[in-house]
């Protein structure tokens, strides 16, 4: 039989009779991969003591699909509207620790002249990247959050 230790919008986390902790996540989230022609905005996004370059993410609201919620999401931490929007695919965090419900989610977009960062979340500035210059910052280590990585892999798949 599994505690609830901690609860909140949006997750649920339980320990179970053999101390193992388990995360629930209640309503899921978008990795957004804004695309401006052949090139990729990514953020600097203020992480705890860290900052990390990846792709716009966040958490769905109640009932919203990836879709919608990843369109959202660009319009929240960018300022950005999607002019097209496709689910590349599920993500998993950790299958042995987090039950979660999150996509990577590609929104097209016209162009960066409207962008204005959401410094209130912690993002400090963009990032314009063709895919050349994109995998040379994985290569180079400047690029770990799993999230990205994870939707640069499906993006990669889908474009092979």
């Amino acid at each position: 039989m599994a505690k609830t230790v901690h609860e909140n919008q949006y997750f649920t986390v339980t320990l179970n009779d053999k101390g193992y902790l388990r995360i629930y996540q209640k309503t899921g989230g978008a990795v957004v991969i804004p695309t401006v022609g052949d090139s990729y905005i990514l953020i600097e996004h203020q992480r705890g003591d860290e900052v990390l370059l990846e792709f716009p993410r966040g958490f769905l609201e109640q009932g919203e699909s990836h879709a919608v919620g990843g369109l959202r999401e660009l319009k929240e931490e960018l300022n950005l509207d999607g002019v097209a929007v496709q689910v590349m695919g599920e993500l998993r965090t950790d299958s042995g620790l987090i039950q979660d419900n999150i996509a990577a989610v590609q929104c097209t977009v016209t162009g960066t002249h409207g962008i204005t960062l959401q410094h209130s979340e912690g993002v400090l500035t963009w990032r314009l990247m063709p895919l050349p210059a994109l995998m040379r910052a994985v290569k180079a280590g400047e690029i770990k959050d799993n999230f990205t990585l994870a939707a640069l892999m499906l993006l990669l798949a889908q474009n092979a």
